[in-house]
């Protein structure tokens, strides 16, 4: 058991250094996203057809997670243009208001009941990200984006909860990654019209950062979390990866001394998303053991 706790924070690690490479890389959020889930795609399906894991879904199944794949895309897109846009704690802070749009989307996508104690912990994420917008100018528009994608990372979340359940796990993210690998390759002609250029010119760390992201912090990141979800419960893998920000931003910190770029309203604001977080890690453990006692 112990091991699996290992692997588990070690995901949660590697989880938290992928922001990295917003700043690692001198390429754009495109190239980056590209290469890493085009690496991502081929070491993990390589993977499982070595241990014979990979399957065939079936016409829609395998459809339905590769549309998963392309919202992904547009996740990680918008989240490396926030953070070239800004800095990486500034990135993963506004992706923490995932919780607020996913408590205002499910009950429409998925016909949950909604929750207005879910919308009201979820607001303080907000207010956080707007204390932080409000007195940091600097950055406004890399906080836009990164609302943004928090947006889409929710609806990855709503959408791939429902075919989680429904499908082999291994082959769910094989065939995600290979989707979001044919979505980018689709966008590539308007890339093109966009930027008038490929702008594919990088160097040798620039290399070796973008296949660290395809196979550790893609391939290994998944296939990690799929075998400690054997073992653990989903409820537990989420409380862990509430540290997942704090990683990044300490990780940054370090390597980018981005202390250095922050003004008060930022730790401001991040101590409102805390408190946001923490209530709403109260709330989820009094539901879990609340469930566990009408059971039993």
């Amino acid at each position: 058991m112990l091991s699996v706790f290992l692997k588990l924070h070690l995901s949660v690690f590697i989880a938290g250094f992928t922001g990295l490479f917003g700043r690692l890389v001198s390429l754009d959020a495109f190239w980056i996203v590209f290469f890493r889930m085009l690496l991502g795609a081929v070491v993990l399906a390589a993977c499982l057809i070595a241990f014979r894991k990979l399957r065939w879904l079936g016409f829609k199944g395998t459809l339905n997670c590769m549309m998963a794949g392309a919202i992904l895309c547009a996740h990680l897109i918008l989240f490396y243009l926030a953070i070239k846009l800004s800095n990486v704690s500034i990135g993963v802070v506004c992706v923490s208001t995932i919780g607020f749009f996913v408590a205002i989307f499910e009950p429409f996508i998925v016909k949950t009941k909604f929750s207005f104690t879910d919308v009201v912990y979820s607001l303080l994420a907000i207010l956080g990200v707007l204390v932080i917008f409000g007195f940091d100018s600097r950055y406004r528009l890399g906080i836009a984006v990164g609302i943004a994608c928090a947006v889409f990372s929710a609806i990855y979340s709503i959408y791939n909860k429902r075919i989680t359940l429904k499908y082999d796990n291994y082959s769910l993210i094989s065939w995600q990654l290979l989707g979001g690998t044919m979505f980018m390759a689709m966008l590539l002609p308007f890339y093109y019209m966009i930027e008038g250029q490929w702008s594919l010119y990088f160097s040798f760390s620039d290399a070796f950062y973008l296949l660290l992201a395809g196979v550790i912090c893609t391939a290994g990141l998944y296939y990690l979390q799929l075998q400690v979800l054997q073992t653990l419960s989903a409820f537990t893998v989420m409380l862990s990866y509430n540290l997942e920000p704090v990683y990044s931003i300490i990780l940054a910190m370090i390597l980018f001394n981005e202390a250095s770029e922050l003004n008060a309203s930022f730790y401001v604001g991040i101590l409102v998303i805390i408190i946001s977080v923490a209530l709403k890690t109260t709330k989820s453990i009094h539901v879990a053991n609340r469930d566990r006692n009408i059971g039993n």
